[in-house]
């Protein structure tokens, strides 16, 4: 019985501990804190200005999609402007400072560092104004547009707002539709290749699709490897205007991207001219130039001397197992022939004068 005892406490105590944290809610899915902060509809929104110490940004929605009008022209990504938006409509406080505060400049809102105002369509506008950091780490002071309140609102959400113009820019200088590309090639100092896909496969989605590079066959994987290795080159750089780039009339690389469109096969030539460690790239006709490191180029362009040097030692592999595997059958019909030659010996053996003077014996 006495060593019935420490389990029996234990038991207890795990009861204790169970209905405690029951009692507490530590089982149950904590609601989301804070108070939603804004109430306007995103479909409402028509543009919107970023202040911060690092200057001002004004991005402002037209038929024609985003557009940044502030500090310049850029060319815009496909997500990040609306993104921005939904961090905006979905803002809570946390809680609430002063309800009526006599005293802005305690808060630093008097000459808030920080200003997120969002135009509506219907001409009116929203402001969230930041000030200084409140005493508890990870927060900051903050008014709302037609409200006197201050409250408390948290790093991670100015964070989501506190953009800057790269973070809006798209950085990659190919576009292509993944599945519509019939050909990639690519020039580079003299020398080229060319990843086509099949007559046969041109509405197949590119990784079904049969390819060739040069006259070698390629599978849709491996060539959806090249196609992801051209796509996903991407500048760290503000972008430049292509007119501003001199040399591009006689480029060290050009790809030539043709991708099928409503049945129609259009052509789109990318021209690159190295500047210092960058290539400076642009499309033909295009507005932009961006900067992309000559090692980066040169990893696109290696991509199918690496893939054929795979290619080759995959056959050797192959051959080599197939050198062994016909090595091992032969040794298979050099023992079979060994054993059936056998009793064939022993009877010749057996036959001989010498075995017969030996049997006399």
């Amino acid at each position: 019985m006495k060593r019935l005892i420490p389990t029996l406490v234990l038991v207890i105590v795990c009861i204790a501990a169970f209905w405690y944290a029951s009692s507490k809610n530590f089982f149950q899915e904590q609601p989301e804190t804070g108070t939603k902060l804004v109430t306007i509809s995103k479909e409402d929104v028509s543009g919107y200005t970023i202040k911060t110490p690092d200057g001002e940004i004004e991005l402002q929605k037209g038929d024609g999609g985003w557009q940044m009008i502030k500090p310049s022209a850029l060319p815009l990504n496909n997500y990040s402007p609306d993104s921005w938006v939904d961090s905006f409509t979905g803002l809570m406080k946390e809680s609430t400072v002063e309800a009526e505060p006599s005293d802005l400049a305690q808060f630093g809102l008097d000459q808030p560092t920080q200003e997120f105002t969002v135009k509506l369509k219907d001409g009116s506008s929203q402001t969230l104004a930041v000030g200084a950091a409140v005493p508890i780490q990870g927060y900051r002071y903050a008014r709302y547009s037609g409200s006197p309140e201050v409250f408390q609102i948290s790093d991670s959400a100015v964070t989501s707002l506190a953009k800057q113009p790269f973070d809006f820019m798209e950085t990659s200088p190919l576009q292509m539709k993944y599945d519509q590309v019939q050909s990639l090639s690519v020039a580079w100092k003299g020398a080229k290749w060319t990843l086509s896909r099949n007559e046969a496969d041109k509405d197949k989605k590119a990784y079904e699709a049969a390819w060739k590079l040069g006259d070698k066959e390629v599978k849709g994987a491996d060539a959806g490897n090249f196609l992801d290795n051209a796509l996903f080159m991407s500048t760290n750089r503000l972008v430049e205007p292509a007119a501003q780039i001199q040399g591009l009339d006689q480029p060290e690389l050009v790809i030539e991207l043709k991708e099928l469109e409503n049945g129609q096969e259009k052509s789109a030539v990318y021209a690159g001219k190295i500047k210092g460690s960058d290539v400076w790239i642009a499309r033909q006709g295009g507005e932009w130039a961006y900067a992309i490191p000559v090692d980066r180029v040169q990893e696109l362009f290696d991509k199918a001397k690496d893939w054929e040097q795979k290619q080759q030692e995959a056959q050797q592999a192959q051959e080599q197992q197939e050198q062994a595997q016909q090595a091992q059958e032969q040794q298979g019909l050099d023992q079979e022939q060994r054993e059936q030659d056998q009793p064939a010996d022993d009877q010749a053996e057996s036959a001989s004068p010498d075995s017969a003077e030996d049997s006399a014996n």
